[in-house]
Parts: C-alpha cells; structure tokens; sequence
C-alpha cells in the first residue's frame, strides 16, 4: 500500500496576525478614555458655572473696595462729589475716584491708575453730612450700595 501524506491547514489564529485588536489593547484604550473623561468632567463643571463664580467674585471684590475706601475716607479732611466724581482731599494730596470704561478706578494726585472694581455699570456718589453714599451697579445686575461716615468733621 501505498503511503499518502496529507496535510492539514493550522486553522488556529497566528500569534503576531495584524487582523484585529486583542483584549488587551481594547483594555488599555479604555482606561486612557476613562482617565481622560474622569478628569475633564470637573473641568467642564467649572467652565460651565463661571458666571456664578465671577459673581461671587465681584462680591468679595466689593468687600475689599468697601474696606478700603473706609479706611481712605476716614482720614480725609475734606470729601465733595464734583461731576461725577468723589474727590477726597487731604492735606497734600488729592485722590479721585471715577468709572472709566467699565472699571471704577482711583487716582492720587491725578496720576496714577488703581482699579478699585471691575465690571461696573454705573456708579453714583453722594456727599452727605460728614458722610459718602456709593452706588454701584455691575454687569450681571446687582446694586451694591455703602454709605461711610467720617469721624472728623468736615466743612
């Protein structure tokens, strides 16, 4: 009898083919998407409430002008609004508070340029007796209002 060789085709998979993805590659693109999508989540939270945290913001910021111009108007001798300006006088010195452009801006000496607050719609100044109302308006509609006594006595 004669002998026959018969050959069979391998039907498995070679190991290095280049046909497809293997697991362990679709688990490693995974947890790059997941780490990136982890991480860009808050991110996108904070650009999204950037309004309220500027808001927020521009409140501590009338805080601190409010603080300040206490401390300032405090140890003049002399306060008048003149067009549309608080000008604070002491003795060598003038200092001048004005909205130019959408900042309220401070000025000593007519040099100089403070920013005191930003975004500001409108500002009001008032002399009272011995006293300062300041009436501000900002961009997102919030009236911001202090009236500041003085311990000396203006004439």
């Amino acid at each position: 009898m004669k002998k026959m060789l018969y050959l069979q085709k391998q039907r498995n998979a070679l190991p290095l083919s280049e046909q497809g993805f293997t697991l362990l590659e679709v688990m490693f693109a995974f947890s790059i998407f997941t780490t990136i999508v982890f991480f860009l989540t808050p991110v996108l939270q904070i650009i999204l409430n950037n309004e309220k945290s500027e808001v927020r913001l521009q409140e501590m910021e009338w805080e601190v002008f409010c603080s300040q111009v206490k401390k300032e108007i405090r140890s003049v001798s002399k306060a008048e609004v003149v067009s549309g300006l608080l000008v604070l006088s002491n003795n060598n010195e003038t200092i001048y508070y004005e909205k130019l452009g959408t900042n309220l801006r401070r000025r000593v000496n007519s040099s100089g340029h403070e920013v005191l607050l930003q975004n500001v719609v409108d500002v009001t100044f008032f002399r009272l007796k011995n006293a300062v109302k300041i009436n501000v308006k900002d961009s997102w509609g919030h009236d911001y209002s202090v009236i500041i006594h003085s311990y000396i006595d203006w004439k």
